[in-house]
Parts: C-alpha cells; sequence; structure tokens
C-alpha cells in the first residue's frame, strides 16, 4: 500500500514533455499571419510613399495683341454671307455636273445640266402652236380686211337706194363678227406666244448656273440622280452642288445676353482663327441678330473682316475680342513681348525665383526673371518657352527635381 502511494506521489512529480511541442506550434500559427500583415503593410506604406502627387498645371503663353483693349471676348464660327445649295427649279434626272469640289466659278457659269428631252417636246408643240396662231390672225385679218370692203360698198348702194336698209344692217353686223374673230386670233396668238416663252423657260431651267461667284464647297449629287426643285438643310432633296463666297467671310461669335450690353455695331474687334494661331485679324461688328437662343442664353454677332485672310473657310473656329478702340497697325502683332505665367506658378525660395515644369510626367525646376505683373500673370524675361506646361500653386506640396507627378485633368 505505501509503495503504492510512493509510485502515485513520483508521478505527479513528473514533467510531462508532451505538451511543450503543441505550444510551440500554437505560436507559430500566430506568428506567420502577423508577420506577413506586416510585411503588406510596409509594402503599402512604401507604395504611399513613392505614389506621383497630382498637380495642376497651366501652359507658358505668349500675349495676345490688344489683350489691353478687350472688352470681352467671344467664340463661334467663320461663315459666309453668301452661302446657297444650289438646286434645279425643276425636276429632272441629272445628266451633267460640270464642276468639282473647291473650283472657282463666276456667275452664270454652267454647274449643271438636267435631261432637257421632254422640254424640248414641250417647246416644240408651244412653237407649232404659235404657227397656227399666227395662220389664224392672218385668215381673221383677210377676213376681216374683206368685210370691211363688203359694208363700205353695202353702205354706197344704200344711200343710192338700190338695196334695202335691212340689208345693210346684215353686211354690219357680219363685219362685226369677223372683227370679234380677229381679236380672238390675236388674243389666241398672245397665249400661244406666252406658252412657248414659259416653254422656252423651263428648257433653260435644265441648265443649272451660278447665281453668284463663288467656290464649290460640297458636291451634293452625280449623274443619273433624280432631283426635286428643292432643298432642305440635312436631307438633300434637289441639291447639286454647295456654293460659297469666300470674298464675303464672317465670324458668329456667341455673346451671352449679359454682355450683349457691352456690343456696339461698328465696334472694333480682333479675330484669332484657331487654324491660324499666330495672327490676329482685324475685324467690325456688323449686326446682332434679334434673337436670343433660350437654350444657351446666347445672341448671335456678327462680326465681319476687314480683309479677309488667306486660308479662311467657313466653319473654321475662331475666337474674337471685343475692344474698347481700333488698335495701331503696329499692334497687332505681339511678337517680341515676353510670354507669360499665371502669377501663382512661380515659386520664391532661398535660391530666386523659378517654375517647376512638367515634362514627360516628372519635375524640373527653372529658374526664371520676372517682368511686370500683368493681371493675373507674370512676364517672363528669363525662363520656359510658351506652350511649356508648368505647376500652378505647387503650395506646400514637397517638390524636387525629377520626381514624377501626375497632371490633374482639366474640370478635376
Amino acid at each position: 500500500m505505501a509503495d503504492a502511494q510512493s509510485q502515485t506521489a513520483l508521478s505527479a512529480l513528473r514533467i510531462d514533455r508532451s505538451a511543450a511541442p503543441m505550444k510551440r506550434r500554437r505560436r507559430l500559427r500566430w506568428l506567420i499571419p502577423a508577420g506577413l500583415l506586416v510585411a503588406v503593410l510596409v509594402l503599402v506604406a512604401a507604395a504611399v510613399s513613392r505614389r506621383a502627387p497630382t498637380v495642376r498645371v497651366a501652359e507658358v503663353r505668349e500675349p495676345l495683341p490688344g489683350e489691353q483693349q478687350t472688352e470681352l471676348s467671344a467664340s463661334g464660327y467663320v461663315d459666309s454671307r453668301r452661302r446657297s445649295v444650289i438646286a434645279p427649279l425643276v425636276a429632272g434626272q441629272l445628266v451633267e455636273v460640270a464642276v468639282e469640289e473647291g473650283e472657282a466659278v463666276r456667275r452664270g457659269q454652267v454647274l449643271a445640266r438636267l435631261d432637257d428631252r421632254d422640254a424640248r417636246v414641250v417647246l416644240d408643240r408651244a412653237n407649232a402652236t404659235v404657227r397656227a396662231s399666227e395662220a389664224q390672225l392672218a385668215a381673221s385679218e383677210a377676213q376681216a380686211l374683206n368685210a370691211q370692203r363688203t359694208t363700205q360698198r353695202t353702205r354706197n348702194l344704200a344711200r343710192q337706194g338700190v338695196i334695202p336698209r335691212a340689208q345693210l344692217l346684215d353686211v354690219e353686223t357680219a363685219g362685226l363678227a369677223t372683227q370679234e374673230a380677229l381679236n380672238l386670233a390675236r388674243a389666241q396668238l398672245a397665249v400661244a406666244r406666252r406658252a412657248s416663252e414659259a416653254a422656252r423657260l423651263q428648257l433653260s431651267h435644265t441648265v443649272v448656273r451660278a447665281p453668284f461667284d463663288g467656290t464649290v464647297s460640297k458636291k451634293l449629287a452625280n449623274e443619273g440622280a433624280v432631283l426635286a426643285p428643292a432643298a432642305l438643310t440635312g436631307t438633300n432633296l434637289g441639291g447639286i452642288v454647295e456654293l460659297v463666297d469666300l470674298h464675303a467671310l464672317e465670324v458668329e461669335a456667341e455673346v451671352s445676353e449679359e454682355q450683349l450690353s457691352r456690343i456696339r455695331i461698328g465696334q472694333p474687334a480682333l479675330i484669332f482663327l484657331d487654324a491660324l494661331p499666330e495672327r490676329a485679324f482685324p475685324g467690325q461688328v456688323a449686326t446682332v441678330r434679334p434673337a436670343i437662343d433660350r437654350s444657351k442664353a446666347t445672341a448671335t454677332v456678327l462680326v465681319r473682316f476687314q480683309s479677309v485672310p488667306q486660308g479662311a473657310l467657313p466653319d473654321m473656329g475662331a475666337k474674337v475680342s471685343f475692344l474698347r478702340q481700333p488698335l495701331p497697325p503696329g499692334e497687332l502683332a505681339a511678337h517680341g513681348q515676353p510670354p507669360r505665367v499665371p502669377a501663382s506658378a512661380v515659386v520664391r525660395d532661398a535660391m530666386g525665383a523659378a517654375v517647376w515644369v512638367v515634362k514627360d510626367g516628372r519635375l524640373t525646376r527653372q529658374p526664371v526673371r520676372v517682368g511686370e505683373r500683368v493681371g493675373d500673370e507674370l512676364s517672363l524675361t528669363q525662363g520656359p518657352g510658351a506652350g511649356t506646361q508648368v505647376v500652378v500653386a505647387p503650395g506646400p506640396k514637397r517638390l524636387h527635381d525629377g520626381q514624377r507627378v501626375k497632371v490633374e485633368a482639366k474640370g478635376g
């Protein structure tokens, strides 16, 4: 009994070594995920620290002529005061288009011809009717002359008492009928001649001519097309070509209704064409259309070129600067004036004035020499050229040379 109790006491004092590996496995099971989580957090932190900051940019620009005299600006498109879709006045099949797109034409020049066989048949029939009416008139004239002579002889005989008075009345009545037949023949001849003129006019309408000097801007139909005497915008029912007078170009600019009070007829203006951005063209306000586009709350102002520039075409984009007073001819060019940047793009520190240039998504610090301030801009007497992208209002961002940046999208 005592031996059994001794063995129980000794077994209670023995260390159970089978539990140690189990505890180690539990610790490893928690340490591995924790280590992975720490590694991920380190990688995310590194990626965030290397992420390219977003910056807002603007371009260095050359000053435009007349900026100091500009009352307001507006955008629009070039159009022509004479621009028409040329269509025939009669229906028919197109047998010839005598011009091509881009060809200059003179007033009265043949543009196209329609099949004229039906019109010639109608004209021949009208001419035949005229000849028949002329023959009928000649016969009526002869009958009237004969009736006049018979009436005169009958009157002489009646005075002499050779014939009775009743016979004289019958002859005079017959003479009046002959005269009325003569009048009818004359009227019928006039109608036949008018019908012949109408047929000749219809035949002339099969030849389509240019109504004014211009340039063919579009060819709308080819030989074989059957045309109706009409043309609707967007749907061609009879148009053959579109003709534009390139010497009567003007700009249709849209001005908000709140700004209309600042526009006056005859006001000087400068026109800038998107296709010719390096030049400014003097113009003048011709008229303001007396209507407001309610969807946009704008009115159309027509600005005419003082001299239509070579290369200007209808539907070109344009910008108009409405001036307070005309510019001297020497001020129409802005050449020689230093470029400008937004004032907020110029940073000043211990190294002097500079701008942050963005090229290929990376930053470069470029020193500048600043000139006069013009509104919200500064002129640069030394620095990057026009068209260079610079960071606007860098603020507290920590920027450095070679840093990769992301350009903020417009409107964002």
